[in-house]
């Protein structure tokens, strides 16, 4: 009995495997092998031989039951559910792995196409229940300040980089998109309400004072605790946290264009279909300033096998360096406490007046561009800087797709 069993099992082991394998394209019926065996004169009783199928196959089916076809997979708004629920909680364990220590250039209120100031995103913490994400992001950074009030008589002016501390608690959700002409994946952060916002100047503030009653009203703001450098550090305050305010209320988003693997990060949200939009250090079309004793830092950003290239164009000389994220974090601390800037390990650096460029070929860390004037208290310098967008996308890993046309 057992002797004559033994092919069956087999065979049902192998109709399993073969199975899995084929995801239930074919099947084996499992009473063949839970039948009480048989003698070879019962099973040809009717006399016709097996079919070549089933001597091909090893196996003799009593009767085959008929295939069913495969019952559709989920689709609707309860699948549609369940996967952004699924992004939302990849994006809360990998999310900040792409902001936390990146430096995000800051725009001029007034000329929203130049960049003065830095903020560096040191830390980045994210909760999420279903769809509901809350960021919490912290850094410092920087902004040139250039301003007058004329009060009383008196002019009071402030001409300098302000540095600050900054937090922000953004509650919202997430939201997936893609564009099947542009091949173009959007994960956007819509806040819920307008986010919780601390600024905190660091450092003092000077105040220029001019004017007849300037002293007199020095004086007296100082007996009453309300000098004009606490009045600038107040309207600061104020001012800084309203501007970060409004940088955040449009939320978050990455794209990535699934052409050529280009990603990008941004604060806002573009339409579906539409890369966000390239900033500093992936366009020449955005003006940097280099106030006196300015420090600006961009990154950082992998390298990859293409190598990390930037080309530069300033108006006037300027100081060039290609770091590791660490030595530029180095330098950006220093900066922000006010003490003097540390002497830091470069992989490129190159005084560059007019055009130039800097390049790595490998590096084994991420790598930021540091940017100074070569002259101490100069007058404004303006540059821009540019890596190619083909050169990102390589650092990345390449294209995601094979596709024809991509969206850029």
């Amino acid at each position: 009995m057992r002797r004559q069993n033994a092919p069956c099992v087999t065979a049902c082991a192998t109709g399993a495997v073969r199975g899995l394998v084929l995801a239930g394209a074919l099947t084996v019926p499992i009473g063949a092998c839970n039948r009480p065996a048989q003698d070879a004169h019962d099973d040809r009783s009717d006399g016709a031989p097996p079919s070549a199928e089933r001597a091909a196959r090893g196996v003799v089916v009593a009767s085959a039951a008929p295939v069913e076809i495969a019952k559709p997979a989920e689709r609707g708004a309860a699948g549609d559910s369940d996967l952004r629920v699924m992004l939302a909680e990849i994006a809360s364990a990998k999310g900040c792995e792409l902001v936390r220590g990146q430096f995000r250039p800051l725009r001029d209120t007034d000329r929203p196409d130049v960049v003065t100031g830095m903020m560096w995103i040191r830390d980045c913490k994210i909760i999420n229940d279903g769809t509901k994400v809350t960021f919490a992001l912290s850094g410092n950074g920087w902004q040139w300040a250039d301003q007058k009030q004329n009060k009383a008589g008196g002019t009071f002016a402030v001409r300098q980089y302000v540095k600050f501390g900054m937090t922000a608690t953004i509650p919202g959700a997430l939201d997936i998109a893609y564009d099947r002409q542009d091949h173009v994946a959007s994960l956007w952060f819509t806040p819920e309400q307008l986010p919780e916002v601390t600024f905190t100047p660091v450092g003092g503030i000077d105040v220029d004072t001019k004017g007849a009653w300037s002293s007199v009203i020095g004086a007296v703001g100082t007996v009453f605790a309300h000098s004009p450098e606490h009045l600038a550090t107040d309207q600061a305050k104020e001012q800084g946290g309203h501007d970060l305010e409004k940088h955040l209320a449009d939320g978050l988003s990455i794209t990535i264009n699934l052409c050529t693997g280009l990603s990008r990060f941004a604060l806002g949200r573009e339409p579906k279909g539409r890369m966000d939009t390239p900033d500093a250090g992936e366009t020449k079309r955005v003006a940097i300033e280099l106030q006196p004793n300015a420090l600006m830092v961009f990154g950082p950003q992998l390298v990859g096998d293409a190598g990390f290239t930037a080309s530069v164009d300033s108006s006037t000389a300027a100081h060039f360096e290609l770091a590791c994220r660490d030595e530029a974090d180095k330098l950006a601390a220093a900066y922000i406490d006010g003490r003097p800037l540390p002497t830091i390990k470069t992989l490129a650096a190159k005084d560059i007046v007019g055009k130039g460029s800097l390049r790595v070929s490998k590096a084994g860390c991420q790598v930021s561009l540091i940017a100074q004037q070569l002259v101490p208290n100069a007058g404004v310098a303006t540059f821009d800087w540019q890596r190619p967008s083909a050169e990102i996308a390589r650092s990345t890993g390449g294209p995601l797709i094979a596709c024809g046309q991509a969206s850029k």
